[in-house]
């Protein structure tokens, strides 16, 4: 890495804590020799996990806390009560610059909050915001979706900045040059949308940093057509939320569909392999990894349910963009060429 070679990561974070997150953390370690990992949270609940892995001990320090945010808290609470949790000690890893990263599978509101508190926006970006990666049908397997719910209301300049700091990451996470950019709207026609969604896109389009090939409508989220796709957080967060629920329904009626004839089960053995596959392809944890973006500093959000193979890919997010140094990728952009308003 070219950047800080440490990761802080709250491995009290998510549903299943230290016992998934850890092994995920030595999961990554493996895969990159230089890696070293700051583990932020119970001391005696990590050191047993670490035990089968003294050869690699040099490079983990357990950052030991007992204090933890629950999806439960209110997110505010992290900054009057919750400055000793292993999710605000992880961040402020990074903001010391003793950490090039922070991964939590924590409370999103509490993370938001506390990112934004120690680690501060980059000048130039209005607003932060969540970007998530989503499953396609192109060859490539992947688009990225943002904000998706770190605001609730957006003007047309910070849509604007989430295009550009979404085509940055995205380039770097997935080597796609030049990225194309879409705002996500009611029609494809140039009239339709809001006043802010019309403002917006008259900045997209005067815009070089990449190819915005205008609006696209729900039902073209996950085709492919582009690389980056920009709504406001309101709207972001439903159509994941709505996405990951119609994927589980599906399961869930194939399944039932199976159950009820001795033929259909007959064929779902022969074409077991598929279904297989299918399954791989619309699998959540395979997409896991949810980047804070415009805070001087970089923040990567793990679902709180992903098991260990998805929220080893959350680090791995991590490191990419450690590679690249995102932030001050934008950081540099947002510099050379502020938001004209």
């Amino acid at each position: 890495m070219t950047q800080n070679r440490r990761i802080a990561v709250d491995v009290m974070g998510g549903d299943f804590g230290p016992s998934i997150t850890v092994p995920a953390a030595l999961d990554v370690m493996s895969r990159h020799p230089r890696l070293e990992l700051v583990l932020a949270g119970d001391a005696s609940k990590i050191e047993p996990l670490l035990e089968a892995n003294k050869a690699d001990r040099q490079r983990i320090e357990v950052l030991h806390c007992k204090q933890t945010i629950s999806s439960d808290d209110k997110p505010e609470g992290i900054l009057r009560s919750g400055r000793g949790s292993s999710m605000f000690l992880a961040i402020e890893q990074v903001q010391k610059q003793l950490a090039g990263a922070c991964v939590s599978a924590g409370n999103t509101g509490a993370l938001l909050l506390a990112g934004r508190h120690l680690l501060k926006t980059i000048p130039g970006i209005e607003k932060p915001a969540i970007m998530a990666t989503i499953p396609v049908t192109r060859s490539g397997g992947y688009s990225y979706l943002l904000d998706v719910g770190a605001n609730l209301h957006n003007t047309h300049t910070e849509l604007f900045g989430f295009a550009r700091m979404g085509a940055l990451v995205a380039t770097s996470l997935s080597g796609r040059s030049p990225c194309r950019v879409a705002l996500l709207n009611n029609g494809e026609e140039s009239s339709k949308g809001t006043a802010v969604i019309q403002d917006a896109a008259r900045l997209l389009s005067a815009c070089q940093d990449f190819e915005y090939i205008g609006f696209i409508e729900g039902n073209q989220i996950f085709s492919g057509r582009a690389d980056v796709i920009v709504c406001d957080g309101f709207t972001g967060n439903i159509t994941i939320k709505v996405s990951a629920g119609a994927v589980t329904a599906m399961k869930r009626q194939i399944q039932r569909s199976i159950s009820k004839h001795w033929y259909y089960r007959m064929f779902s053995w022969i074409l077991s392999p598929l279904f297989s596959d299918l399954r791989k392809e619309v699998e959540p944890t395979r997409y896991n990894g949810a980047t804070l973006i415009g805070l001087q500093g970089i923040v990567v959000k793990s679902h709180g349910h992903a098991d260990r193979t998805g929220f080893s890919r959350a680090i791995e997010h991590a490191i990419k963009q450690i590679n690249d140094n995102v932030p001050a990728l934008i950081a540099s952009r947002m510099a050379a060429d502020p938001v004209s308003h």
